[in-house]
């Protein structure tokens, strides 16, 4: 059987955007690389997203596609939540919650890193977390700023 294996277009069809970060990995069997896209929507709950894709840098499946949500405030705890679902399959769901009693840059700083540790730890790449931490704090920011937007959307 023939596969005809494609690289992955880096851009998102629902937002027209193009990719803003991309990451090779070094130290590697399979080389692999990260595709951390621009936000989108989905069906789903809360529909705002961003996807960071993990693939053979040869292309082919993904090893790690994982949906980052901010989940809004609940029992006044900030929530995250990461779904690592390649190939359209459920692998891992990762709940993160901070107190709300904390400065939102402090949650977001210790969010990221939590979330960038257990991702090098997934790819097994230590070169991973010092360019995922920096853009990743930038997603966490602008999902928490979209959904206070949301939120006072609603309230007016």
């Amino acid at each position: 059987m023939h596969r005809n294996f494609r690289r992955r277009k880096f851009h998102s069809a629902r937002t027209n955007r193009t990719t803003w970060w991309i990451w090779t990995s070094q130290g590697l069997l399979i080389e692999q690389q990260a595709c951390l896209g621009t936000r989108e929507y989905d069906a789903r709950h809360p529909a705002c997203h961003y996807n960071l894709h993990i693939q053979p840098a040869c292309g082919g499946l993904d090893y790690h596609n994982y949906h980052i949500r901010y989940a809004g405030v609940r029992e006044d705890k900030h929530v995250w939540s990461v779904v690592d679902a390649p190939y359209g399959k459920e692998k891992s769901h990762r709940v993160y919650t901070f107190s709300k009693e904390h400065f939102i840059q402090e949650v977001i700083n210790t969010a990221s890193c939590l979330l960038v540790t257990d991702m090098t730890n997934d790819v097994g790449d230590p070169s991973l977390w010092a360019r995922l931490s920096e853009s990743l704090e930038l997603v966490l920011f602008d999902l928490y700023r979209y959904d206070l937007e949301k939120t006072s959307e609603r309230r007016s």
